[in-house]
């Protein structure tokens, strides 16, 4: 029998943002089919799309992808590409969703780690307390960029720097709640830096819809 093909989420930072570094959607999905990937579907224009392998994929595959849309769109781009159980875990695992009312302003940054890792088996390791609504602050093992997966620390903002903003972690994202609206956020871009060139970052909703995909072809 055909082995059942393995679905996956990938996600790259900056894209079709204004009118730099811009990608036509054709032109995106056209990278993951000419390396052989099927069932390829974008979503929105903002660098998202949801693909099977007939094979479980590794970092190899990940910076094979890079090299394919740096040839394709003219420019350089950092993937996070994640299993279709690590997406889905990442999601389920947000302890701010009580708190965060408005799922475009609850927001999910997704960490690079290798896509066949296991998925995260427990919740957010410095998850915010719905109640105090204060930030979480220890520090917090992250998989970087590049493909040595060595792991890297950080530590999320100071609360009493950020409130009304909420921030929790895991191994593999950060969960943050944006109430005044992520443009207006107090969090200092030098925080986002430290996590290298390749994390990047989703709205709930956003994410959900991406779920939705997932979930309709793992049922």
């Amino acid at each position: 029998m055909a082995a059942v093909p393995q679905q996956y989420v990938g996600l790259v930072r900056g894209i079709n943002v204004g009118g730099n570094n811009r990608i036509t959607m054709a032109d995106f999905r056209a990278v993951f089919e000419g390396l052989g990937f099927s069932d390829v579907k974008t979503l929105l224009q903002s660098g998202n799309v949801v693909f099977a392998s007939a094979r479980p994929l590794g970092l190899a595959d990940v910076a094979a992808i890079e090299r394919a849309f740096e040839a394709a769109a003219g420019f350089r781009a950092g993937f996070v590409v994640l299993s279709a159980a690590q997406f889905l875990a990442i999601l389920d695992q947000n302890p701010l969703l009580a708190v965060g009312t408005d799922l475009s302003r609850l927001v999910v940054t997704f960490l690079p780690q290798a896509p066949d890792a296991a998925p995260a088996a427990t919740s957010a390791t410095s998850a915010t307390s719905a109640t105090s609504a204060t930030s979480a602050t220890s520090a917090t093992s992250a998989t970087p960029a590049g493909s040595s997966g060595a792991a890297t620390s950080f530590e999320l903002p100071e609360a009493d720097a950020t409130l009304p903003e909420v921030f929790a972690a895991s191994q593999y994202a950060i969960y943050s709640w944006h109430p005044d609206g992520i443009s207006n956020s107090r969090v200092p871009a030098t925080f986002w830096k430290r996590l290298g060139p390749v994390y990047t970052a989703r709205n709930v909703n956003t994410a959900n819809k991406l779920a939705a995909l997932l979930r309709a072809r793992t049922a």
